[in-house]
């Protein structure tokens, strides 16, 4: 995975790091067809396999701190992806969350949302911080505690 981050002692940014990782390892990604960029938070993951009706467009699941996860279908060369709908929710929903979407995605159901959700990005980031203190849980089953449940949540 590409990293371009500010600082690995950010904890924000430790936090996404700790909690891409364990989406990556829940979707079973292998490779380097991914990339991280610190401002604004967003990410971008390649997928194995095509949409059915698209078979020559390549798949990608993007994420950022203010629309949290969503598929897209790539395009030609230096044009923007197409986003195909939004996992909506939650912005940093477990990574099993994140693989169903995106089984779903690839099956050819509609799933999530068509339209961006809107999340606070000071909340997200009080979420990331959070993983970037218990790697092992970052995303994982295991959930966020009360104290930082987010405000979408309630």
């Amino acid at each position: 995975m590409e990293w371009e981050l500010g600082s690995a002692a950010d904890p924000v940014e430790r936090g996404l790091q700790n909690y891409v990782r364990n989406v990556v390892e829940t979707l079973g990604l292998t490779g380097d067809s991914s990339y991280v960029q610190s401002e604004p938070l967003s990410l971008y993951l390649a997928v194995d396999g095509h949409l059915p009706g698209h078979p020559n467009r390549d798949v990608a699941l993007l994420w950022d701190e203010e629309r949290g996860w969503a598929g897209a279908l790539e395009t030609g060369c230096g044009e923007d992806l197409i986003v195909v709908s939004y996992v909506g929710g939650d912005p940093l929903p477990k990574p099993e969350v994140v693989a169903s979407y995106t089984a779903a995605l690839l099956r050819g159901d509609a799933p999530g949302r068509s339209e961006p959700p809107a999340f606070p990005v000071a909340e997200v980031r009080r979420g990331l911080r959070w993983m970037a203190r218990t790697p092992d849980l970052a995303g994982s089953a295991a959930g966020r505690p009360a104290s930082v449940a987010p405000a979408w949540a309630s």
